[in-house]
């Protein structure tokens, strides 16, 4: 049975740029349509998904997982080390939930916040300040992707519709030079509305990677 990458999206409930980039990371490999070229899934395919997103939940490293599947590790390996990093991990968070009671006596103003009280140089808050980043980067994707899915949107929902009324109703056509840049202008949103899926799902991996 082969599936297209929509039916499978709907099946493991992966966006599709998850998809693409277990993909690029060795972990999928798709058949092609010899007609067309466009990719086929397995239902193959789909449990393997299944298996790389029920770990991925529990935080376990892409590498981690293709290794996994190379039969280079076994998952007790994995799950064994990824439950070690874990217990650090309720280590350090220990850590910061002591330094939150600290501000939280502290009861200071942004003005006087004492930024020394939390040693940077701590792995643990290091990885944090750089993981927040990322984030800060994705929101900031995400705020320009919807600007982008409301452009294309507005003009596909708004504009063909009143443009088809002047032509069939009115028996007026607007002119090419109008048509043509709104045309080009709702494609050019479109696609960077699935750029910036790309990019924010790639970030996001990337964040836990």
């Amino acid at each position: 049975m082969e599936l297209t990458i929509k039916e499978v999206e709907q099946l493991v409930d992966m966006k599709k740029a998850n998809i693409r980039y277990y993909e690029e990371e060795g972990l999928l490999a798709p058949g092609r349509n010899k007609e067309n070229n466009y990719r086929e899934y397995s239902m193959h395919d789909v449990e393997d998904l299944k298996k790389i997103k029920f770990l991925r939940v529990l935080g376990v490293p892409v590498k981690d997982i293709r290794k996994v599947k190379e039969g280079k590790v076994t998952v007790s390996e994995v799950i064994g080390a990824r439950k070690s990093a874990l217990q650090q991990e309720m280590a350090e968070l220990s850590e910061a939930r002591d330094l939150c009671d600290e501000l939280i006596q502290r009861n200071d103003t942004f003005d006087n916040l004492d930024v020394t009280l939390m040693d940077m140089q701590n792995e643990f808050f290091k990885m944090r300040g750089v993981k927040i980043m990322r984030l800060d980067k994705v929101y900031r994707l995400e705020k320009y992707r919807n600007m982008c899915n409301r452009t294309w949107q507005m003009i596909f929902l708004i504009y063909y519709p009143a443009m088809l009324s002047l032509k069939f109703v009115l028996h007026y056509e607007l002119p090419f030079w109008i048509t043509l840049p709104m045309t080009v202008c709702a494609l050019a949103a479109a696609a960077a509305v699935g750029a910036f899926d790309y990019k924010i799902a790639h970030y996001k991996a990337e964040i836990t990677k």
